[in-house]
């Protein structure tokens, strides 16, 4: 037996539109390498989990799941980096490539220096920095 269980979370996959435009997007403009490539899907390279990219209309099809065609924003994925100034640096850089965020890195109660965009599907990201320990509420379970 590996050990392993749901709590090792080794792939995150997004069901897109189209996967080319999206691979595009994630390989060209947020530079995460390509790792595989199939008939409507993709794996990408990140720090950490497998990015998958899977098509709508293929996984409906392959897995009978014809919700799987709705479209949405249903979740939101997040980089957390080190310093404030280093989501300054990408967001600059990110933005350099073209890429439209929902505003500028802000500031938030919860105590991160965040900015917002999302890909061509509409899945929310976020790239941020704590300033300081995470705002959390009280008698709450704390973990690092």
């Amino acid at each position: 037996m590996s050990g392993k269980s749901v709590a090792d979370i080794s792939d995150v996959c997004l069901l897109v539109a189209d996967v080319s435009r999206s691979v595009a997007f994630y390989h060209e403009v947020l530079g995460l390498a390509v790792k595989r490539l199939d008939t409507g899907f993709a794996e990408l390279w990140t720090g950490g989990a497998i990015l998958a990219l899977w098509q709508r209309d293929d996984i409906a099809d392959n897995l009978a799941l014809p919700e799987a065609r709705r479209r949405g924003t249903s979740a939101m994925l997040a980089v957390r980096l080190e310093t404030a100034a280093d989501v300054d640096r990408e967001y600059a850089r990110l933005s350099e490539a073209g890429l439209r965020f929902k505003g500028p890195p802000t500031d938030y109660a919860w105590n991160a220096y965040a900015a917002y965009f999302s890909d061509p599907d509409g899945h929310l990201w976020e790239i941020y920095a704590w300033q300081g320990e995470p705002r959390t509420l009280p008698g709450s379970p704390t973990s690092t």
